[in-house]
């Protein structure tokens, strides 16, 4: 029907589910409010033939602050749409819900963070089993012992230096964005926020997650152009606001 709704959840113990909202879409609807993009609700749901039916709703959180902010609002569904391509249907990722709600807490309370997005990218991509390899060259195998280090997104992973001068794919990648890499993988959130990242060290990470995420999803990420697009404006001293976005 024209008035229903369907909706993608992502759900602690069931994974990433699809439902639908009957009358979501009318003017009076109960539980259209409830299930705001971003909101965090209790649902009841039941069996549906094609999808699972939304009969219940209770919001728990909605994170004004981050809504409020049309730069927050744009990293969070980046991360949303993300969590949304790699994650599989109906197959429990407790880490993903878990990793995205914390990166909705900390953008909702401390603001823009570039580690936010860079950790969250990195380990999305370990929890769709696409974790880039780190420690060795995915060539020969060999203990990366010294600079300079290659990268190379199809191959999933870094090179040393023979094995990288041979792709004509590779790219190089400095021993300090490799350390935060590293770092990373092994940190929790609030861990690795508290890391001044510097703008080109930024850069060389935003660009070989990138590369990598494209490789794995076979394209880009459209909130990931609005956000590059909106750092252009930024750029240009033009200003826009937002008050809200509607589904």
């Amino acid at each position: 029907m024209e008035a229903d709704r369907l909706i993608t959840l992502l759900t602690p113990t069931a994974g990433k589910i699809r439902a639908v909202v009957r009358g979501a879409r009318r003017v009076k609807s109960r539980l259209g409010g409830q299930l705001d993009v971003m909101n965090r609700s209790s649902l009841g749901l039941v069996h549906g033939r094609t999808f699972d039916v939304v009969t219940g709703a209770q919001t728990i959180e909605t994170f004004p602050k981050l809504k409020g902010d049309l730069d927050r609002i744009a990293q969070a569904l980046y991360l949303m749409e993300l969590a949304d391509a790699l994650i599989p249907e109906e197959s429990p990722h407790p880490g993903a819900y878990r990793l995205l709600l914390d990166g909705l807490h900390h953008l909702n309370e401390s603001g823009l963070n570039p580690a936010i997005p860079r950790y969250t990218e990195l380990h999305l991509l370990k929890e769709a089993g696409y974790m880039p390899e780190l420690q060795r060259c995915v060539a020969c195998y060999s203990e990366l012992v010294a600079a300079p280090i290659w990268y190379h997104p199809e191959l999933g992973g870094v090179l040393c230096e023979p094995c990288g001068r041979q792709e004509s794919r590779a790219f190089g990648l400095s021993i300090t964005a490799l350390k935060v890499l590293r770092f990373f993988g092994k940190s929790r959130l609030v861990d690795a926020i508290r890391l001044r990242l510097e703008l080109p060290i930024d850069g060389e990470l935003k660009s070989m997650l990138r590369v990598t995420l494209e490789h794995v999803l076979d394209r880009g990420s459209n909130t990931g152009n609005f956000l590059d697009h909106l750092r252009l404006l930024r750029s240009h001293k033009i200003h826009t606001e937002s008050s809200s976005i509607h589904p």
